[in-house]
């Protein structure tokens, strides 16, 4: 007969007590584990067992510590660490390091993924027994800096069929008061259709001086060639394009162009003419454009005739994306891509609830947010059918 439900309980034992019974059986399990590969990690260092006379032996033991360790089963305290004469040091973990190096990623993706640094406490202590404080949190983030640093300095290929660049402002203190900091930031669609963000500065983004230094940087990384730049309309942009970038094709973007065109527009008007607006970008070859936007221009110049000129100002570099392959429209007439990059690490610093406390805690945060991004795959047509990018001139 199938036994009650009852009787399948340990008697005297509620459920909380069975399951702490079960978390201290789990960690004894572990430090016998660690204690195991610690003695044959060290028997292997040294070349023969204890008390085993070997003329191979390449050092002697000296004796034992104990530590504590923070692994995902709770506090392991009191484990038993074999010593050698040369001071041999383990693969498992770093002479000073009282986590596991999972456990600091998890606290790192936690934070990352928008969890508060109390919070991140609090979820760990309900995991492993042990709360890390706030600082330990932070610190364990900060941990990305040196990674941080190589990235910014890494080579860029040669080539790229297509660059994006665009800028945004995020909250940091200053002085004791939250005030919007710029960041200008790049991305590329290599010739395998490979998207990745190229770099990022600290820079007005009315300051042409800060956008030629941001392009000036990724030629010094090893950027030759692209193919195509999308932008949108600032001027200080276009002034570094031109400098940095000469001969280079730009695109428009259309999404920043219609927004400018329709603000010249009653509100209530601007639903029927947005949709005749936005056709123009939708059609399928050039030829089929330039009659959408003669019909749009004969149809509104009396009534709209500042949306009108709007329309017509930059309306070569609206349409440049209809000379690339058309598999490729959707993805290089707007900087889509670029903004959507933003919106993802302002959805961390939102869950934030509070403002940086400085430029390079912001700096951290978008990077670290860039690493943990996959990006989609461009397809990339026959070599024949892409536009030969064009080479840059130092300058």
């Amino acid at each position: 007969m199938a036994p009650e439900t009852e009787d399948t309980q340990l008697a005297g034992f509620s459920q909380d007590e069975f399951e702490a019974m079960l978390q201290d059986e789990l960690r004894w399990a572990v430090r016998l584990a660690l204690e195991t590969i610690l003695q044959a990690e060290v028997d292997a260092f040294i070349g023969a067992l204890p008390y085993e006379r070997n003329a191979a032996r390449r050092d002697r033991r000296n004796g034992r510590y104990t530590r504590s360790l923070e692994t995902s089963v709770g506090r392991i305290t009191h484990l038993s660490v074999p010593r050698t004469r040369q001071g041999h040091s383990t693969y498992l973990f770093e002479r000073y390091a009282r986590r596991r190096d999972e456990l600091d990623e998890a606290i790192s993706a936690m934070f990352i993924g928008g969890v508060s640094t109390r919070g991140v406490g609090v979820v760990m202590e309900h995991l492993t027994g042990s709360a890390p404080s706030p600082a330990t949190v932070s610190r364990v983030f900060h941990r990305l800096e040196d990674e941080y640093q190589a990235w910014r300095e890494r080579s860029l290929a040669e080539r790229y069929a297509y660059v994006f660049a665009d800028g945004t402002y995020f909250t940091v203190i200053y002085d004791g008061e939250g005030c919007k900091m710029p960041i200008l930031a790049v991305v590329g669609i290599g010739l395998d259709g490979q998207r990745e963000v190229l770099g990022f500065s600290v820079g007005d983004r009315e300051n042409q001086a800060a956008w030629e230094e941001l392009f000036e940087d990724l030629k010094r990384r090893g950027v030759k060639a692209v193919g195509l730049l999308i932008t949108d309309g600032h001027q200080a942009m276009l002034n570094a394009l031109a400098a940095k970038f000469p001969g280079t094709p730009r695109q428009r973007c259309i999404r920043h162009k219609m927004e400018n065109v329709l603000g010249y527009l009653p509100k209530k008007h601007r639903d029927v003419v947005g949709r005749e607006l936005k056709a123009i970008f939708y059609q399928d070859s050039r030829a089929q454009a330039e009659q959408a936007v003669a019909a749009f221009c004969a149809k509104y110049a009396q009534d709209y005739p500042s949306a009108v000129e709007c329309l017509q100002r930059d309306l070569e570099a609206c349409l440049t994306f209809y000379a690339f392959p058309q598999s490729h429209w959707k993805a290089i007439r707007t900087t889509n891509i670029i903004e959507r990059l933003f919106e993802e690490v302002k959805r961390r610093s939102h869950k934030m609830g509070a403002a940086f406390r400085n430029e390079a805690s912001c700096l951290l945060m978008f990077y670290a947010v860039v690493r943990g991004l996959k990006f989609q795959r461009l397809t990339m047509p026959l070599p024949a059918e892409t536009p030969a990018p064009v080479i840059l001139h130092n300058s």
